[in-house]
């Protein structure tokens, strides 16, 4: 549909006075303004599609879809979703003023939505992949979660309003039949927070396996603008909660980036339903969860930590847990720069099932000159498996060069076996002599100022390898074969 300036002024007086039914498609082209003026109505039994300019200054109501990537305009306009046989899909580039759901079916948007008021009067709005921003001054009312009418999050899209010292209701769920609503408050200062609900307990924060048993099965996606303390209150109906999950001991717990932990001590949920829990002094973002003290949760890593010590071809590695559950133990797995996969170097059982926080310590002999990789595979009594963060430990430093020979190699049993330094003398230099089974079968201190020492280990026949450390850090290591 066409229009003109003469016209658009003939019909903002003519809506004025009654309300104007429009074809089953209107059509605003670019480069063309459609007015509606303060006390009237365009009713549009079917879509409109805008791509120019829609003043509206009245009340503009439709049955079909929206799509408008012109300007909506008008502070005072309202836009009524009246359809009633299906969901009304909204694709606006604009703000919105104002937006009231009539529609039983509710509506489903198409792209990003700015808004002022949204009156969720008869149905939901489902976001998919979209974001929904209330703007500043901006509300949402006529909010019933027995009634299915509430903001359903199933996708990406998240709820964006902004909080402050009053108690902001954001009013999500996760499907048509949850209402799991979350209410944040501020400790100082108004900013924007965005949130959505989401099915699923994740062994992984916002994916991973879902949990089964002993928690309710959603999480609750929250991003912070800052680290301005804020409270947190989620809320959901018995309907979402798991087996076995136990109201009395139960808490909050959030998910930091590798392990979940516990936001508040264990205990009795608020209620009637909807039932819900509430924490202050929060600063981080999600995804939050509400577990009893049953819930088969992975361990929760406080710290990781990897050093070298200097000059010295070791690294020491240490970590914590503030709890755990059915934790076997911890693989350390170690990958050197230029290596494409890490590699077991030992592992550290853990303590099964516990509330308490455990250290843990390990040493790994390592006399490599470039980057080395640590990370942790903790390992649950099921076999299920997670990684810690990697640590990254500089390569041994070189110190002035000198060689150590071993000869005759090999050597007869029973003869002794000559060791001779050539270059500068080493501080401090240690030998070990190893058999091949890993078998510690002699030690050495290298006497001061020689360059030669005769070893007479008394050696059966066999395979043996030498290891050398000295002070200034370098190491080696010498293959030895006994005969007999």
């Amino acid at each position: 549909m066409h229009t003109t300036n003469n016209f658009c002024r003939a019909l903002t007086s003519l809506m004025a006075l009654l309300p104007l039914a429009a074809p089953a498609q209107l059509a605003v082209p670019a480069g063309s303004t459609l007015s509606v003026g303060s006390g009237g109505t365009l009713s549009v039994l079917g879509a409109v599609l805008n791509a120019g300019t829609i003043s509206n200054q009245g009340a503009v109501q439709l049955t079909g879809n929206l799509s408008s990537t012109g300007t909506l305009s008008g502070t005072a306009g309202q836009l009524k979703l009246t359809g009633t046989g299906a969901p009304q899909t909204l694709n606006i580039t604009s703000l919105v003023p104002a937006l009231e759901v009539l529609n039983p079916q509710g509506a489903t948007l198409a792209a990003p939505l700015r808004v002022r008021a949204l009156a969720l009067t008869g149905g939901a709005i489902r976001l998919g992949a979209h974001t929904l921003t209330s703007v500043t001054g901006g509300s949402i009312t006529g909010v019933d979660g027995a009634a299915g009418r509430f903001i359903i999050t199933d996708g990406a899209g998240m709820l964006q309003q902004l909080v402050g010292s009053t108690p902001r209701l954001f009013p999500t769920g996760a499907s048509t039949t949850s209402y799991a609503p979350a209410t944040l408050t501020r400790s100082a200062g108004t900013e924007l927070y965005e949130l959505r609900t989401a099915n699923g307990f994740l062994s992984n924060g916002s994916t991973g396996t879902p949990l089964t048993t002993d928690a309710v099965g959603l999480h609750w996606e929250l991003t912070p603008p800052d680290a301005v303390p804020f409270a947190l209150m989620v809320q959901w109906q018995a309907t979402d909660e798991l087996s076995n999950f136990n109201r009395a001991q139960s808490a909050l717990g959030r998910w930091n980036g590798t392990a979940y932990g516990l936001a508040e001590a264990f205990g009795p949920v608020g209620g009637p339903p909807p039932y819900g829990r509430t924490v202050s002094g929060l600063t981080s973002a999600g995804p939050y969860v509400v577990l009893d003290r049953q819930a088969p949760l992975p361990v929760e890593l406080t710290r990781f930590e990897a050093t070298r010590p200097a000059g010295q071809p070791r690294v020491l590695l240490s970590w914590a847990t503030a709890s755990e559950k059915n934790n076997a133990g911890f693989e350390v797995q170690r990958q050197d720069e230029g290596q494409t996969t890490f590699r077991r170097v030992g592992f550290v059982a853990g303590r099964g099932t516990s509330t308490a926080a455990t250290e843990y310590t390990f040493q790994d002999l390592n006399d490599f000159r470039g980057l080395s990789y640590y990370r942790l595979r903790q390992l649950d009594h099921d076999g299920t498996e997670s990684f810690s963060p990697v640590r990254a430990v500089a390569g041994l430093a070189s110190g002035t060069p000198f060689s150590l020979a071993a000869y005759p190699n090999p050597v007869a049993a029973q003869a002794p076996l000559t060791l001779e330094i050539t270059g500068p003398l080493p501080k401090d230099l240690q030998l070990t002599l190893y058999a091949a089974d890993g078998r510690v079968v002699y030690r050495l201190s290298w006497p001061i100022g020689q360059t030669q020492h005769k070893l007479s280990a008394d050696l059966p026949a066999g395979a043996y390898w030498l290891r050398y450390h000295a002070a200034n850090g370098t190491t080696g290591t010498l293959p030895l074969l006994v005969s007999e």
